[in-house]
């Protein structure tokens, strides 16, 4: 067995370069009023949030003094707090973005004041476009609150280095993202994958490029059969790995998934250092947790709640008795974090399994070899 111990992905240090966009979403306004499932991003942490309250309308706005807000049944207080965002121009006395009260509230309509209980803004001027309104109490709130906001997870942009599979970063026609590991990096795992090539190039600062090679997705169906080459379904590899990086520690090693005429996706982006662990032995075995749930009607209909899934694989190892304390010592160093598990290259991605291992139990067998029976549970 081979691990691949991934470096953890930082920003600014490690993620130099991407072409995908991260304005996934706007950054969140301190005076912006956040009606329920606005999304935010942290540019800090590249993560995504909704917010969970508040409420939003299109509006009207009248030019008098004071200006009235035609909202129909809106159902708020005075002293609410109020943004407008448009698609043209408020009028003015107002401002997008910024936080106003509700003043006088009516069934249908309200003023606004610049402060709670505070003095009727008169709108005068022109307008144009669409108004909205939001009201509620979701105004600078940090995103830590729980109370506010909802996580979201990451950003488009960084969904690939997170900890789940089955978040995917998606681009049109290629994915191209450059890593500076700062550490010996062998190996390259891509989970999740729909491409129909990967290119993996390693630069060096003062050797240049010294590790350039294209990978194809496309698995062959067709055999001889020039009947099954124009009509089978064409089949693609929905997962990766490298394990022959040249050992540059300064090097920055690009990653180009490509789908031509398509959208790239990738869900897990694991680069690092390798090691073997024990020789995997024949009786390995891999299957997966679907985390889905049915739920049966009275009357024999059912509702599926779709989920993600996680594979799960487990081998028997065979490891020479004076290197058994090392890869024991070495494992528990390793528990709960994500690791790449490679159980044989030979078959592919089939016996690689990305995710932490959940039991690990050796037997001295013999005296030259102990067996050690491990399960890993792949991540979501």
């Amino acid at each position: 067995m081979i691990i691949l111990d991934p470096i953890a992905v930082s920003d600014p240090g490690v993620f130099v370069s991407s072409n995908v966009p991260e304005n996934d979403y706007p950054e969140r306004s301190l005076t912006k009023v956040y009606a329920a499932g606005e999304r935010v991003i942290d540019p800090a942490t590249h993560t995504v949030s909704e917010s969970k309250v508040g409420v939003s309308s299109a509006v009207t706005l009248s030019i008098a003094s004071p200006g009235i807000v035609t909202w129909v049944a809106h159902g708020q207080a005075a002293g609410t707090p109020v943004s407008f965002a448009t698609t043209g121009a408020l009028p003015t006395g107002l401002v997008a973005g910024a936080t106003y009260y509700v003043l006088s509230p009516a069934a249908n309509t309200f003023s606004l004041s610049a402060t709670v209980g505070g003095a009727a803004i008169a709108t005068t001027g022109s307008q144009s476009g669409v108004h909205t309104a939001s009201a509620g109490l979701n105004v600078n709130k940090p995103l830590s609150d729980t109370t506010y906001w909802l996580p979201k997870g990451a950003t488009n942009r960084w969904k690939m280095v997170d900890a789940y599979n089955n978040t995917q970063t998606e681009n049109p026609e290629s994915i191209v993202q450059t890593f500076k590991p700062q550490a010996i990096a062998q190996g390259i795992y891509l989970g999740n994958l729909d491409a129909a090539e990967v290119v993996i190039t390693s630069t060096d600062p003062a050797a240049g490029v010294v590790y350039q090679q294209a990978f194809s997705l496309i698995v062959s169906s067709s055999g001889s059969s020039m009947y099954r080459w124009l009509f089978n379904r064409r089949r693609r590899r929905t997962s990766f790995l490298a394990l022959d990086l040249p050992l540059y520690y300064n090097a920055a090693v690009t990653i180009a998934i490509n789908n031509p005429g398509g959208i790239a996706k990738c869900g897990m982006c694991c680069i690092g250092p390798i090691e073997e662990i024990g020789g995997t032995e024949y009786g390995l075995g891999r299957d997966f947790k679907d985390w889905s749930t049915t739920k049966f009607n009275f009357d024999g209909t059912s509702e599926t709640t779709e989920r993600g899934f996680s594979k799960r694989m487990s081998l028997d190892l065979i490891i020479d008795n004076d290197q058994i304390e090392y890869a024991h010592e070495r494992m528990e160093g390793l528990r709960q974090k994500t690791i790449v598990y490679i159980g044989a290259t030979v078959y592919g991605g089939f016996t690689v399994v990305c995710g932490k291992f959940s039991s690990l139990k050796s037997v001295i067998a013999g005296f030259i070899h102990s067996k050690m029976a491990m399960q890993i549970e792949g991540t979501v």
